[in-house]
């Protein structure tokens, strides 16, 4: 296929690249054969680049999904786990195509890893939350399962228990499930009921498998015994659950919340980095990491000092603390711990 040159300037969404793109540090910003879109061209155009390589051919008149087409399916998703939570905390009983048809959903974006990256930032109403958090996990789930090699129907398995990993909160009382201050033991021990309560309501959908039931069961399981319903450790925790409990915890940190506004994902990512030391699956906490952070090159910051700046590299050994850019001069967070991002802008 033949490859030309076209100025950035002159870039059109739905085109495809055909080089891969670096930045001055040496990290893969866009890859060969990356469809454009505005953010990509934008990001290309930041970095300095005059003009690029790509594929002159019919195939770069293909339309493709973008940002909003992706955020109105989105939104189809929150809008269809809301209908099948309220009919389960109403007692009715769920039709398995239902929750086939939102797994179904979910896994065509799978090759839409930006559009996930950055949805999911912004879609953060505190009053949403259960919803947006079950389509969130679910999303951040299929990610870590591709870059984990899963194939399609491991892939299937993994987005559907992640989907329902939060059913069981469908029975916990709203008074408790939204309290805006903290929770007192006894709210806590209702909270951690909805583990068992899910799977069991999960166990009487048609097609559910032993992944599927064991990630809605032990996501809230640790490494090390310190998680719930049983405390179990290690190996005895299937592994669909703890890459729920990966992408749980994320999301939920980098959530709106009635008693707490959202961390900044590098905050976050600074806390798994702590936490996968015993209490996540070290492979598993690794390479969400690993690629997560990835897609946060070419984005503006500001720093705790108040500075503005763009994240040019980042830092394979210790993923929070990136370089940032910030006018004539660098500043590397991994050598100034006075320093840290403050907020993504």
């Amino acid at each position: 296929m033949r490859k030309i040159f076209i100025g950035v300037h002159d870039c059109k969404p739905g085109m495809r690249i055909a080089e891969d793109i670096f930045n001055e540090y040496g990290a893969l910003v866009v890859a060969d054969g990356t469809v454009l879109d505005d953010h990509i061209i934008s990001r290309i155009s930041r970095l300095g680049f005059n003009r690029i390589k790509i594929y002159d051919s019919v195939e770069n008149l293909i339309e493709v999904s973008n940002s909003e087409l992706f955020r109105a399916q989105y939104n189809e998703n929150v809008n269809h786990v809301k209908s099948i939570l309220h009919d389960i905390s109403s007692g009715k009983e769920i039709d398995a195509e239902r929750v086939n048809y939102a797994t179904s959903s979910i896994l065509s974006k799978i090759n839409e890893n930006r559009e996930i990256v950055e949805c999911i930032s912004e879609m953060r109403a505190a009053g949403e939350y259960l919803y947006t958090h079950s389509i969130n996990v679910a999303l951040l789930s299929m990610l870590l399962g591709k870059w984990l090699k899963y194939d399609y129907f491991r892939l299937k398995s993994l987005v559907t228990s992640a989907f329902l990993h939060d059913i069981g909160k469908s029975r916990i009382p709203p008074e408790i499930l939204n309290k805006p201050g903290s929770l007192d033991e006894n709210e806590f021990e209702e909270i951690k009921k909805h583990c068992i309560i899910g799977y069991k309501l999960a166990e009487s959908f048609t097609g559910m498998n032993e992944d599927i039931l064991a990630g809605i069961l032990q996501h809230h399981e640790r490494e090390d015994g310190s998680g719930y319903p049983f405390g179990l450790t290690g190996d005895r925790i299937n592994e669909t659950a703890k890459i729920i409990a990966v992408a749980d915890i994320y999301d939920a940190m980098t959530s709106n919340r009635f008693y707490r506004e959202r961390a900044c994902p590098f905050e976050v990512i600074g806390y798994i980095e702590k936490e996968h030391i015993g209490t996540l699956d070290h492979r598993i906490a690794s390479t969400f990491l690993k690629n997560i952070a990835s897609y946060y090159i070419g984005e503006h910051v500001i720093l705790s000092s108040g500075e503005a700046g763009e994240i040019v590299y980042i830092n394979p050994y210790n993923i929070s603390r990136p370089i940032v850019k910030c006018g004539d001069k660098y500043i590397d967070l991994s050598t100034d711990s006075s320093i840290r991002i403050a907020e993504m802008v």
